[in-house]
């Protein structure tokens, strides 16, 4: 019996060894490799390894010793439950340590690379249920040994997420949008973007549920994500802020065209804010009721300058077409009327004498 002990606590003294050993490669050793690389997250992983293999190492060495004792079936029956339940608990540890490590990673490393604050907000829903996934599937793995029955609980659990799936559709469709809306990345913070209902802003914030855009009128727009992955979003930032410009004139009939394209392509070159690449172009149009109409095209390094150059340009044509007596029409319409003046007469009803009344 003595030596049974002996060996007992041999066994338990080894696997402490063993355990730190392993702990000490890992910090000392393998840590040193680890940050001759270029990301963290080997590092991260290292460190996220270390208890949950002490703990293992440890507590096979202590099932393990205890199997050299003779004791009674029943206390060996239950050990064996207990190091079962032990090493389930272990693994989720072992598990959660890792998801812990890459998602720290992720949020030191990836998310600051990013200019959206979506996956910011993703990453504390994404470890908080990360948590309830491992631990669900630990449980019932224990359940499962215990011979419970887990197919009527595995239905219950099916029937109330179908409620609250149900319930909460909406909702769940604007994540699951906002999942493609990251991946995808069709705009980013700060990008102006065309929305379905044609209103014209920056995105100020995307969240899990909806893209706030701020409009040019300084009011925000909260746009769930369901809608913007249903419909066309208009990017006007990507792949490059340039702004096509496109300027419709009308001048008078009679007037020479060759002179009229000419004096719009000398603005648009004498401006500095109007690029050269591409190239601006005059297009005759059509013949209007009033005008003959063009169409002047350009472009501009940013969106932003929109409305300015556009000033500038129409305040440009009009002083040239002044100087060059070049006529802008505008339609004029006469209305005539003809107001007549009668005579009214009103006959007494009791006697027969006329009256003659006469309005102006």
């Amino acid at each position: 019996m003595l030596v049974k002990f002996i060996i007992f606590f041999g066994i338990i003294i080894v696997s402490l060894f063993l355990a730190k050993l392993v702990v000490y490669i890992l910090a000392r050793k393998i840590a040193k490799l680890a940050k001759k690389t270029k990301t963290e997250l080997d590092d991260l992983i290292i460190v996220s390894l270390k208890k949950p293999l002490f703990l293992i190492i440890f507590g096979s060495g202590i099932y393990i010793a205890l199997g050299q004792l003779s004791l009674p079936e029943k206390l060996n029956t239950f050990f064996r439950e207990v190091f079962f339940i032990f090493t389930v608990l272990a693994g989720v540890y072992l598990v959660l340590s890792l998801l812990q490590a890459v998602l720290n990673w992720y949020a030191r490393e990836v998310a600051p690379k990013t200019k959206s604050r979506f996956d910011d907000q993703f990453i504390p829903l994404l470890r908080k249920l990360s948590k309830v996934v491992v631990i669900v599937i630990a449980a019932l793995i224990v359940m499962e040994h215990f011979h419970y029955d887990i197919k009527a609980l595995v239905t219950t659990l099916g029937v109330a997420s179908l409620a609250i799936a149900l319930a909460v559709q909406e909702t769940l469709g604007n994540v699951i949008a906002g999942l493609g809306i990251i991946v995808d990345r069709p705009f980013q913070i700060g990008d102006r973007v065309q929305l379905p209902s044609g209103e014209i802003g920056d995105v100020y914030e995307i969240g899990l549920r909806s893209v706030k855009v701020l409009t040019l009128d300084h009011t925000m727009v909260v746009v769930p994500n369901a809608d913007i992955g249903k419909n066309r979003i208009i990017n006007l930032s990507y792949p490059d802020p340039k702004l096509k410009l496109k300027i419709p004139i009308g001048v008078a009939y009679g007037s020479d065209l060759e002179k009229v394209k000419n004096c719009l392509l000398d603005i648009a070159h004498q401006l500095p804010e109007v690029l050269n690449e591409p190239e601006p172009k005059v297009y005759f149009l059509k013949f209007n009721d009033f005008s003959l109409d063009f169409l002047l095209i350009c472009w501009i390094d940013s969106y932003t300058n929109k409305f300015a150059i556009t000033d500038k340009i129409n305040m440009a044509i009009n002083q040239k077409f002044i100087e060059q007596n070049i006529s802008i029409p505008f339609p004029i319409r006469e209305v005539t009327g003809e107001i007549e003046i009668k005579n009214s007469k009103h006959q007494a009803p009791n006697n027969k004498s006329q009256t003659n009344s006469k309005f102006q």
